[in-house]
């Protein structure tokens, strides 16, 4: 029991923080900063415990921890402490606590925690329902005068997908009496060509599929990042993409892979489609933050593009240009928290006008996030890129690899189009100094994008060894 006890200590932990969250709402009049830096030392904590029990789990019959899944955890943590440093200075300057917003995020990280240890689809059923509704409740948080439709028409929708998943989950799991990953794998061995069987895996890969917001499910993902406040947008951009692609390549190599005969196709399909619609879509937006929701469909696409390979090699690429996309993207977001005038946040393309002669210091941070995004080197971007190509070549996707390659360059004319905006218009705001925290974490984030490249202390090669542990 003891035993037990302590390896949960992860997702205890950040049960503690949430009730220490409310107490100090309840009992206390804090500022943002009070309650922001609660929650970093709970996730702090539970990150310390996960790494200490990192291969240990409360519930060996339907949970497994690995350095798979520590590696996941240790991302999630990472950013997450980036997002909650920067969040509270968005939460002083709209004079608002964040408790909310924070005891969501704390919980959201207790259940991907469960959702990349699990075996189980019983738990992922429930794992995903649940995070659906963190997410709805989430998007309904808004301080202006009328109340937003974004939630409303994201629990609606995500109510479908979350039947659609039960029916192919009910198929498995009532009809086959079967829940384990590896019984499921076994199931498809021996019943390949059930037609039900595979409805059924399709229906529980979909909902995951949405929740990126790949092709077809783009708009919804626009709604997400572009009409919620900043610190939920930053949450949207940066935090579920990795709870949800962890949970994709892990399924991938668990039981999807037995379809890959069937599967390579469609997903080859949808990640073309997302490269199009991403690129193009980029181009038509003048919001920064639907801009970038655009940005994130062509990179994921490509990402589904190089798991539809269903190898190792193809895994561990597309993971790699999950992290190297994500930490040009954080960098981005960083940026976005300096993006004030008078106290007021801005995301439109315009408001850029001319920065570069009143936040230089920002505006060079953006620069190289925004090199990084478009792939040049030494940036981390090129990094991504290269092995991309190299995985497509290999594979002898040519006309996939011209595809990718032309519609990058469309996108990158709306990346070049904010640079242009930035440097060459006429200012038209006088934006408010930089607070020292998003400063610190802007030249965090500039640091990274740089130094990765470089491969210090081998680090590249430590992280394929935590990866490839999914394939024992």
């Amino acid at each position: 029991m003891l035993n037990k006890i302590l390896y949960a200590l992860p997702e205890i932990s950040l049960l503690i923080g949430i009730i220490h969250l409310l107490f100090l709402h309840l009992l206390s009049n804090e500022t943002p900063k009070v309650y922001t830096k609660t929650a970093r030392i709970w996730l702090l904590i539970s990150l310390f415990f996960s790494i200490l029990f990192y291969n240990k789990s409360f519930n060996p019959t339907y949970f497994e921890n690995t350095s798979y899944t520590l590696l996941f955890k240790c991302l999630i943590a990472f950013f997450s402490y980036i997002m909650l440093i920067l969040s509270s200075s968005w939460f002083s300057v709209e004079n608002k606590t964040g408790c909310r917003y924070l005891i969501l995020v704390l919980s959201s990280i207790i259940i991907s925690n469960l959702l990349l240890s699990t075996i189980n689809i019983v738990i992922l059923m429930l794992g995903y329902t649940l995070l659906s509704y963190i997410n709805y409740r989430l998007l309904d948080i808004s301080y202006d005068k009328y109340p937003s439709e974004v939630g409303p028409r994201y629990i609606g929708t995500s109510s479908i997908i979350i039947i659609l998943m039960f029916l192919g989950f009910s198929y498995i799991f009532f009809y086959n009496n079967v829940m384990d990953y590896l019984e499921i794998k076994q199931l498809i061995a021996s019943s390949h060509n059930n037609f039900l069987l595979y409805i059924s895996i399709v229906l529980m890969v979909i909902p995951f599929l949405y929740s990126l917001g790949l092709a077809p499910f783009h708009l919804l993902a626009e709604d997400k990042v572009g009409k919620s406040i900043l610190p939920v947008s930053h949450y949207f951009a940066l935090i579920t993409p990795f709870i949800f692609w962890a949970v994709i390549i892990k399924l991938n190599v668990m039981f999807i892979s037995s379809y890959n005969d069937i599967l390579s196709s469609a997903f080859k399909v949808i990640a073309i489609m997302s490269v199009i619609f991403g690129a193009t879509g980029a181009n038509a937006r003048i919001n920064l933050h639907r801009i970038y929701a655009y940005g994130s469909m062509y990179h994921f696409g490509i990402i589904i593009l190089l798991l539809s390979y269903f190898n190792i090699a193809s895994n561990f690429n597309a993971f790699m240009y999950l992290l190297l996309y994500m930490l040009a993207l954080n960098g981005i977001y960083a940026v976005f928290y300096n993006l004030k005038s008078h106290g007021d946040f801005f995301s439109s393309l315009t408001s850029l006008s001319g920065i570069s002669q009143t936040k230089p210091y920002t505006t060079r941070a953006m620069l190289i996030s925004i090199f990084s995004l478009i792939a040049l080197p030494p940036f981390a971007g090129f990094l991504a890129e290269f092995g991309m190509i190299n995985e497509l070549l290999k594979e002898k996707s040519y006309t996939y690899l011209a595809l990718v390659l032309f519609f990058f360059l469309v996108l990158a004319k709306s990346y070049l189009e904010i640079i242009k905006t930035a440097y060459f218009e006429q200012k038209i705001k006088k934006f408010d100094t930089e607070n020292k925290s998003t400063l610190f974490i802007t030249l965090l984030s500039t640091i990274l994008i740089v130094a990765i490249s470089f491969n210090p202390f081998n680090i590249i090669e430590k992280i394929k060894d935590m990866f490839d542990v999914i394939y024992l």
